[in-house]
């Protein structure tokens, strides 16, 4: 098959960085210990015998507050697997709507303070849904440059106009909501922001964005992913934190991160709710969510309602003795803010072999590449994670000093394109 440059680039890219032994992607997890802070992979050397797996401590894993192993979680998991079995058979509107799936969707909305929520497959669709369903192509929408490429994927899909804002300026926003036109010529006008950015660990300001939204007449949507569950004083995320969770109209997120299991969710007013169930192709369309992620993210919820303010303590300490640990070795974390700590490495191939020396060396992390960053901005994700101890930071700053300090950035080009998008 015939592929273009840019799929070719990125073909040749993998190839030589398996060649070489720097690959750096889908590490290979063989056995897990009591927190997902530490997992088994195969020793790293192309060629190994060793099959059973050794220690690695994981700074690449979005299981902040350190649920995945936790005995309730993975025991929802399996009473709703007995009880219901594997998955749903069918789409929810006609025989995949478990009484799970409704007692989720009722927690969901408890915990979010919300009116109403809905289940999606994964966070993705929830923000194709949610973009797909409340704009069209008479709609405008703003977009932060480097929200999630769900969030892009889903104004593609609407056909609204796209108006993409410089990272984390309101002023900006404002000169192109004010370009735009009025509301009543210009059609609907969406604001929608990640609260905590995945590729750079800075929150939104949004509570700038929010008066913006007010002055505008525009819906505001706020992607929670990589903080609900960790921001707030109840977990309910950045908007929380920032005190503008009620002026916010659409939340959504993700229970893969902070709930330990794995889909999205939608929490809005009940008519928002309501429309998107019977008019989102993103959620018709798609089987429910199997029964066993289901009954482990109620489980996860319930066990946040009575651990969920120390589990985020822990974590956000974790953050800052990381993020102090890293400054006094040398190492910069840019304009990380919370528990999703990135690294600027620079080159690809800087940063995929030192990803790989790192993992040689016991320490997992997230590579993150462009299109999910700019070219020449290749970085280190590392997510921390409640469970972590101090020695477990500790020892990953320095290795992660050791390792930037040995790897010489690479001169040239960037490189090709291996992933498309972070999580």
């Amino acid at each position: 098959m015939e592929f273009g440059p840019a799929h070719s680039s990125m073909l040749d890219l993998v190839d030589r960085w398996q060649r070489e032994g720097t690959y750096p992607l889908f590490p290979l997890i063989t056995q897990a210990a009591t927190t997902r802070a530490r997992i088994g992979v195969p020793h790293a050397r192309p060629g190994s015998d060793d099959t059973h797996g050794r220690p690695v401590t994981v700074f690449g894993s979005a299981d902040y507050l350190g649920l995945a192993r936790h005995p309730e979680v993975v025991e929802g998991a399996l009473a709703a697997t007995r009880r219901f079995g594997t998955g749903t058979y069918g789409t929810q509107a006609v025989g995949g709507y478990t009484r799970l799936h409704q007692e989720l969707e009722t927690a969901v909305a408890d915990w979010s303070g919300r009116p109403a929520a809905l289940l999606f497959p994964t966070g993705m669709q929830a923000n194709l849904g949610v973009l797909a369903t409340l704009a069209g192509p008479r709609d405008h929408v703003f977009a932060d440059r480097f929200n999630h490429q769900s969030i892009t994927m889903g104004v593609r899909l609407s056909g609204a106009t796209l108006h993409v804002f410089r990272h984390n300026d309101p002023a900006h926003l404002a000169q192109l909501l004010r370009t735009a036109g009025p509301p009543d010529r210009s059609g609907r006008r969406l604001i929608v922001v990640d609260g905590l950015f995945s590729a750079d660990g800075d929150l939104a300001p949004l509570a700038e964005i929010a008066d913006l939204a007010e002055r505008h007449d525009a819906l505001l949507v706020v992607d929670e992913a990589h903080s609900a569950g960790t921001l707030g004083p109840q977990g309910r995320g950045a908007a929380e934190l920032c005190g503008v969770l009620d002026r916010v109209d659409v939340v959504t997120g993700t229970f893969s991160k902070a709930f330990a299991s794995t889909g999205g969710f939608v929490c809005a007013d009940a008519d928002v709710v309501t429309l998107l169930r019977h008019s989102a192709d993103a959620y018709l369309l798609s089987l429910g969510l199997p029964p066993g992620t289901v009954g482990a993210a109620l489980a996860a919820l319930s066990v946040l309602a009575r651990e969920g303010t120390e589990r985020r303590r822990r974590l956000q300490d974790n953050a800052r003795t990381l993020r102090t640990r890293l400054h006094a070795a040398g190492v910069g974390t840019a304009g990380s803010a919370a528990h999703v700590v990135v690294i600027p490495v620079g080159t690809m191939d800087r940063t995929a072999h030192v990803t790989r020396q790192l993992a040689e060396r016991g320490l997992m992390v997230c590579p993150l590449f462009p299109p999910a960053v700019p070219i020449g901005g290749a970085r280190l994700r590392l997510g921390v994670c409640a469970e972590h101890t101090e020695e477990d930071i500790g020892h990953a700053a320095a290795l992660i000093a050791a390792a930037l300090a040995e790897t010489a950035p690479q001169a040239g080009p960037a490189g090709g394109t291996p992933v498309r998008g972070t999580a």
